[in-house]
């Protein structure tokens, strides 16, 4: 079991972590998307402003975690570093402090340490932790899944984040069918009563 010192790195770690992208997904924010270049950080800084990478982040900290405590922790220093790097970023540049956007992600970056705790049970066996692996996974499936008739690049990124969750949380093959039957439920959830909108309409 790591010491406390070994925790405290472990956390100062994830805390640089989540300002460097914080950092990052402004910057991209910041170049012109001229040319073949630019279109494809164009294509960075769309999916970067919109919640689902940050899911697929949050969860691949949590679910390998040592503990539910460890990764609520983790995750919860990687958001507040990454959403201090890119608002102090965007008051340096512009010289203004998006105050309801700093409020609505910092309400979101309050609540994840809950989702982190959950989402740790993922890479267990039985029913309840298939539910955990499926609700990030559904989340970007329903974000996702538009792709297969508008062939948006953001959506595309959705799925294969989706897939590359649903490969790597699961223990077995009962395991996969588990996490694909709530998977399909969260997914259909979320995309028929737009759940999202209501937790980050505006953002």
């Amino acid at each position: 079991m790591p010491n406390i010192k070994e925790k405290a790195i472990r956390i100062i770690l994830f805390f640089i972590l989540g300002i460097f992208s914080g950092f990052l997904a402004k910057y991209v924010d910041t170049i012109p998307s001229n040319g073949a270049i630019g279109s494809l950080i164009n294509i960075i800084s769309n999916i970067s402003s919109r919640i689902g990478i940050w899911v697929f982040i949050a969860t691949i900290i949590a679910a390998w975690s040592r503990t539910p405590r460890a990764g609520a922790i983790h995750v919860f220093t990687f958001f507040a570093g990454m959403l201090l790097a890119y608002y102090i970023y965007s008051m340096k540049l512009f010289n203004f402090f998006p105050v309801y956007y700093f409020v609505r992600w910092g309400l979101i970056a309050l609540i994840s340490p809950m989702a982190a705790y959950a989402v740790w049970f993922s890479r267990g066996s039985g029913w309840f932790a298939a539910l955990c692996a499926a609700l990030p996974i559904g989340l970007l499936v329903s974000e996702g899944y538009n792709f297969l008739y508008t062939f948006s690049p953001v959506s595309g990124f959705y799925l294969i984040a989706a897939i590359i969750l649903f490969c790597i949380l699961p223990k077995n093959k009962y395991q996969y069918l588990k996490v694909l039957i709530f998977t399909i439920l969260t997914s259909v959830l979320l995309s028929k009563f737009d759940v999202l909108s209501y937790i980050i309409g505006g953002l």
